[in-house]
């Protein structure tokens, strides 16, 4: 064999070698990136059908519950026959916050009680500034915020999470009111469904939390005929829940700023220690007309009552 030949059958071998290193690398690196996905939603999951909801040591004192009535006024949220949806939030958190006021193993913090956020919010907001501008501005591939917030309207969102977080609250209830837009289909459009953020690291408890307040809803109200997932969330959740079945429960899956989202996950990562189960309530629909009324206000603030009991002192 020639000295040409030789160097032929060399360079081949080489490239081929090359090749073989490359496509290693390519198949390792996509491995590493997919185990990191499962491995944080698998600790969300935190072995989802064992674990129960942390009541270890509340015997010994009262349950805090931060209560959020979604938007304000600058916000507004939907607008219906019932009026604008901050308004109607606020009328909710308030009877909540008086029930929960005559139950000595209670207390509550409201986000505002009023058109605008409380003055603890807003301290919070100034004083963890960098914080919160460091999780608004994180990048995240394929996923994009939604709606017409601000930044600072975005801020203010993390800051109510991010207060009840250092603040060691035992729940983010956050309550809406949802909104239908074709005119024809509102009559036969009613319900509520509660939004639970496979983001937030009490994922599990939020879950349990979450069928709680779902199964004392639907011994009053149906469950709302047009909820669904977000489409961008981590295959690995749909490994322990199945989306039909939560759907019938009436929860949905969905990352969203005051309860736990993909910006927030992201910039956190592993520094993040600890987190606060949290759930959205979608009450009703903005233009149900039986929510004008004061008691029909009042039941649906005592059957969220009746899941928190369920949920904190039940033995």
């Amino acid at each position: 064999m020639n000295n040409k030949n030789r160097f032929i059958i060399f360079s081949v071998v080489i490239i081929v070698l090359i090749i073989v290193s490359f496509s290693s690398l390519i198949v390792t690196a996509n491995t590493r990136v997919s185990e990191n996905i499962t491995r944080d939603s698998e600790l969300n999951q935190n072995n989802t059908q064992n674990n129960k909801i942390n009541t270890s040591g509340l015997e010994n004192r009262k349950i805090r519950i931060l209560i959020d009535p979604g938007h304000n006024a600058a916000t507004k949220g939907a607008l219906g026959l019932l009026g604008y949806e901050y308004y109607m939030t606020l009328r909710v958190a308030r009877e909540l916050g008086k029930i929960l006021s005559e139950d000595d193993r209670f207390e509550y913090f409201l986000s505002r009680d009023g058109a605008y956020y409380s003055r603890p919010i807003k301290e919070y907001m100034t004083n963890n500034y960098e914080k919160l501008l460091g999780i608004y501005n994180t990048k995240v591939e394929d996923q994009y915020r939604t709606g017409k917030l601000t930044r600072y309207q975005t801020l203010e969102l993390y800051a109510i999470r991010h207060y009840a977080i250092d603040n060691n609250f035992d729940l983010v209830l956050s309550l809406h009111f949802d909104y239908m837009p074709y005119i024809s289909k509102r009559r036969k459009t009613s319900g509520f469904h509660i939004i639970v953020s496979p983001y937030n690291r009490e994922f599990a408890a939020s879950m349990q939390i979450a069928h709680k307040v779902s199964k004392r809803m639907q011994e009053e109200y149906g469950v709302s005929p047009v909820i669904g997932h977000d489409p961008v969330l981590p295959d690995s959740v749909w490994k322990f829940y199945d989306k039909d079945e939560l759907i019938k429960d009436a929860i949905s899956l969905r990352g969203l700023i005051v309860i736990g989202d993909a910006f927030e996950h992201s910039y956190n990562k592993e520094e993040m220690k600890k987190d606060v189960p949290s759930i959205m309530i979608e009450s009703a629909f903005i233009h149900e007309a039986k929510f004008a009324s004061t008691k029909a206000i009042k039941e649906l603030a005592n059957q969220i009552y009746k899941a928190l009991v369920d949920i904190y002192t039940a033995s």
